[in-house]
């Protein structure tokens, strides 16, 4: 689908307007002669540097992610704006004058060779932005090799889009119509190139500028700044002695985003490694425990519990409840000296009150 939106990008407005107008100028400019020759020569190659300064935009925006096609803009007219724009007309003119002076070469296969490594000379500087990657022969494999049947597909749409070019520029229709339609077939051979390295822009190594990777980074750095000024607010808190509204803080952050749950919890447990709050954090650890059972996340609980244990020996989850579980499941992860210690911290906060048929239960095997 990202291929095919890219292909379509030269049949926006912005994109047909900008053909719409050339299509005009090339057919006034090209049928006049006599003594203004000269000038409709020099317009003609104004609109030329126009059109690829245009078709080098639209690469460039498919490659990159944007599916709006740019408006043409005066500076694209100067020739001077974009080096890439000389490279392959140069490169078109050379070999016009090597088979020129080699009638003895056979035509046919080095223009086939020409076209087979067209999109990839036009993919190469489109990512590295390079002129000399244009011919450079490790950049050209890796555009091949990065785009794989991608590729094949881009030298089928190109080799396509050139056969009917041929046919509509040896037709009767209206000039202006055939230049109009010309430039629509080498705007979308551009915009296949595009789509094509966006759609592997991971095998490319290419990093374009709107993708659904820089999207997610975007979304995971919001996030960890938001996380953050939770964390820093659970700080400041605990340190006034407001616990109550701390735990509220937390319970309601873990509660809203569950996906991120290991993730959240282990941020509040390294930042706590760092808190000079005795007294409050384990009360807030408790809090997280009881949270975490509550969310079936037992393994995820034991390690707040190992947590509050490393900030004081005589951790104990807050209720019984919460307590046999997690003393079950340090017997049956065969850490079996912590659920000792958990069960003597519990029993040690029921100030000789009895506990309760499983908790005496569990005692029974130690």
């Amino acid at each position: 689908m990202e291929l095919l939106k890219a292909i379509a990008m030269p049949f926006q407005i912005a994109s047909l307007l900008f053909v719409a107008v050339t299509s005009l100028l090339l057919a006034l400019v090209t049928g006049v002669g006599g003594a203004i020759a000269p000038l409709a020569i020099l317009a003609t190659f104004m609109i030329m540097v126009w059109l690829t300064q245009y078709a080098f935009t639209l690469i460039d925006d498919a490659a990159n992610g944007v599916r709006e096609t740019a408006a043409a803009s005066a500076e694209m007219l100067s020739p001077l704006g974009d080096a890439r724009f000389w490279i392959h007309p140069a490169l078109i003119v050379v070999l016009g004058i090597l088979l020129a002076i080699q009638p003895q070469v056979p035509r046919l296969p080095v223009l086939a060779a020409a076209g087979l490594l067209f999109p990839a000379s036009i993919g190469a500087i489109a990512i590295s932005g390079r002129v000399l990657d244009a011919f450079n022969p490790a950049a050209l494999f890796n555009v091949v090799r990065g785009l794989a049947h991608y590729y094949v597909l881009a030298v089928l749409w190109s080799a396509g889009c050139i056969v009917l070019g041929l046919l509509v520029a040896d037709s009767e229709v209206w000039s202006a119509l055939r230049f109009a339609v010309l430039q629509l077939l080498l705007l979308s051979i551009y915009a296949c190139i595009g789509g094509a390295i966006y759609v592997r822009r991971v095998e490319l190594g290419f990093d374009p500028r709107v993708s659904p990777e820089r999207a997610l980074a975007r979304d995971l750095q919001e996030r960890d700044a938001e996380r953050q000024h939770m964390i820093d607010g659970l700080y400041r808190d605990l340190r006034v002695r407001e616990t109550a509204r701390a735990t509220g803080n937390m319970q309601q952050w873990l509660q809203k985003s569950a996906t991120q749950l290991h993730g959240d919890v282990q941020a509040i447990l390294t930042a706590g490694k760092a808190w000079t709050e005795p007294r409050t954090y384990p009360q807030l650890l408790r809090a997280l425990v009881a949270q975490l059972l509550s969310m079936r996340q037992t393994a995820l609980a034991f390690t707040v519990v190992e947590a509050g244990l490393a900030v004081t020996s005589s951790f104990a989850p807050a209720n019984e409840t919460d307590t046999v579980a997690m003393i079950q499941h340090a017997l049956h992860s065969g850490r079996k000296r912590l659920a000792a210690t958990l069960l003597a911290n519990y029993l040690a906060t029921l100030n000789g009150a009895e506990p309760g048929p499983e908790l005496q239960s569990l005692r029974s095997k130690f």
